[in-house]
């Protein structure tokens, strides 16, 4: 989980900052905009029941997020 946030705060302050010097600037403000969905599975993560929903279907989840968010900032930098 903790892997998953702290991910998403580097590719977030990458964007911004390789972006800074560009007709196309990505901002904070730009990423929360469209990114909501991603943000809001960010925050979601915390609900997940280990006992429930097992280990390795938890594993699963994070990484297919990990590959949301990375698909996500590379199609908000072009």
């Amino acid at each position: 989980m903790l892997k998953n946030m702290i991910s998403f705060y580097e590719m977030a302050r990458h964007a911004v900052e390789t972006t800074a010097q560009s007709d196309n600037k990505v901002t904070f403000a730009i990423i929360r905009e469209q990114m909501g969905q991603v943000l809001y599975k960010l925050s979601h993560m915390k609900f997940m029941d280990p006992y429930a929903d097992g280990e390795a279907k938890i594993k699963q989840t994070y990484e297919e997020l990990m590959e949301e968010m990375q698909q996500a900032f590379m199609n908000l930098e072009l």
